[in-house]
């Protein structure tokens, strides 16, 4: 029996003020929004790997918000969530059989980046992309004698949507200031739908009735689609959650979570084993952490960063993929053999010298190789941006890849704090990576190197309002 006289009363007031305090804390709640969408995502994945049916209710959504946002909202951060967003599901979209055509993600980038400098009046632009996409022009009138309308239209919608893209999403973002916390933003709009892209290859292994791995890319880990590309955008979701960890104003309880979505994701695509999305992360994060380390600030960050994800990687996570695979997994990456990608790139350096002015035309390069090459080298669709380029559109694509490379110094060179030399450079070296492995097959080279014209804010200063485009 309790003794009601001496009972202490119990304070309501405290205990109130003490849940208020925890409902307040910033921190607490990004944690649990940020757990909330990976966990929708993880279930539309797996939803789509049940049905992807659904896959069409997902992008009339995206591209709906997307419309929504870039009328209604005179802000061009929330249309760069939207474009970040898409970047991720064009491959998601992709795998599922979604009933939309194969270049709408770069369209629709283009598109919705259009409409928010229309609706917002910054139709002034920079040179530079501009003058990149008009060098793509002289080269159009070649096929034209010799080549049918619908199949010239699909080969310059294949091969120039990406650079009409990158323009578009540099022009874009030369407009845009990013604070911290947007930036933050943008990345994680980014990886919800890579998330998604995981879950489905890992729904694919799990419900597999024999996995079978050999020295080559493996179309059932990767979700049953194409392997370069899972791995790569893959590696992409993987690296900007590997920034958001190195980035000293995310809290801690973010942090460790970006950190397990990071190991996640270059797991995955590891799985695929496909190299080249793991070699485009690692590079990304070397140049990033290769500028952070001159903030001194971060450096402690920085290394224990490094450290544990050594230590995890090589002494948890790499055995047991190795296990996983018996053995494959190591065997592959230790494979330093090119896959045949430099037999295509000197083909089209040969078209290139034997037509030198104006190139060949778009997509018209696989009929001009030289037949030696063989085992379908000859005929194959061009896997590198920069011997297309020259190939295809002559002394023009030459000048375009000057054009290229000078606005992302350009780019790099007004960046103005440690964290915004770290995303220029490192995502720089993961657009130009996938140009030399992957050609434009995906927006996101376009996306990635289109970011970084933007201009990454100093954590003092406020969000901003507004953005003068530069020359």
């Amino acid at each position: 029996m309790i003794d009601r006289s001496i009972a202490t009363p119990v304070n309501l007031n405290r205990r109130q003020s003490a849940v208020s305090r925890l409902l307040s804390d910033q921190s607490l709640l990004d944690v649990i929004r940020v757990s909330l969408l990976l966990v929708a995502h993880i279930l539309l994945g797996l939803s789509l790997s049940v049905a992807p049916s659904i896959s069409n209710v997902h992008v009339i959504a995206v591209l709906a918000a997307g419309s929504w946002y870039a009328l209604s909202q005179p802000r061009l951060e929330r249309a760069a969530y939207l474009g970040a967003y898409i970047t991720g599901a064009e491959t998601l979209w992709r795998m599922t059989n979604a009933d939309v055509f194969w270049e709408t993600g770069k369209y629709a980038i283009a598109g919705v980046f259009i409409l928010a400098l229309l609706r917002t009046g910054r139709l002034k632009g920079p040179v530079m992309p501009f003058f990149f996409l008009m060098l793509m022009l002289p080269s159009l009138v070649m096929p034209l004698a010799s080549v049918e309308e619908s199949e010239l239209r699909n080969q310059v919608s294949f091969n120039l949507s990406g650079p009409l893209a990158l323009a578009i999403s540099a022009w874009f973002f030369s407009h845009v200031k990013l604070s911290g916390p947007q930036l933050q933003k943008m990345f994680l709009a980014l990886i919800c739908p890579v998330v998604s892209i995981a879950t489905i290859a890992v729904y694919k292994i799990v419900t597999a009735t024999k996995l079978v791995f050999i020295d080559d890319s493996n179309l059932l880990t990767s979700g049953g689609f194409g392997p370069n590309q899972v791995s790569a955008i893959l590696g992409l979701g993987s690296l900007m959650a590997f920034l958001l960890v190195l980035d000293r104003a995310v809290s801690r309880g973010l942090r460790i979570i970006f950190f397990l979505v990071s190991l996640s994701l270059i797991a995955q695509s590891a799985l695929t084993f496909s190299r080249s999305g793991l070699y485009m992360a690692c590079g990304g994060a070397l140049l990033a952490v290769i500028f952070l380390i001159q903030d001194r600030r971060a450096r402690f960050r920085l290394f224990a960063v490094i450290v544990t994800l050594f230590l995890t990687i090589s002494f948890i996570l790499l055995p047991q993929l190795d296990e996983f695979t018996g053995g494959a997994l190591s065997k592959r990456f230790s494979d330093t053999r090119l896959t045949g990608r430099d037999n295509l790139a000197m083909a089209d350096l040969q078209v290139f010298a034997n037509h030198p002015v104006f190139g060949v035309g778009p997509g018209q390069t696989r009929h001009y190789r030289n037949p030696e090459f063989g085992r379908g080298y000859s005929t194959a669709a061009a896997h590198t941006e920069f011997s297309r380029l020259l190939s295809e559109h002559g002394v023009f694509g030459l000048i375009a890849i000057i054009v290229l490379l000078f606005m992302a110094l350009q780019n790099f060179r007004h960046s103005r704090t440690a964290r915004g030399r770290a995303v220029a450079g490192s995502m720089t070296a993961w657009s130009l990576l996938f140009m030399i492995g992957a050609a434009m097959r995906l927006v996101a080279p376009s996306f990635v190197f289109g970011m970084t014209a933007a201009t990454i804010l100093p954590e003092s200063e406020p969000e901003p309002a507004n953005a003068q485009p530069r020359i």
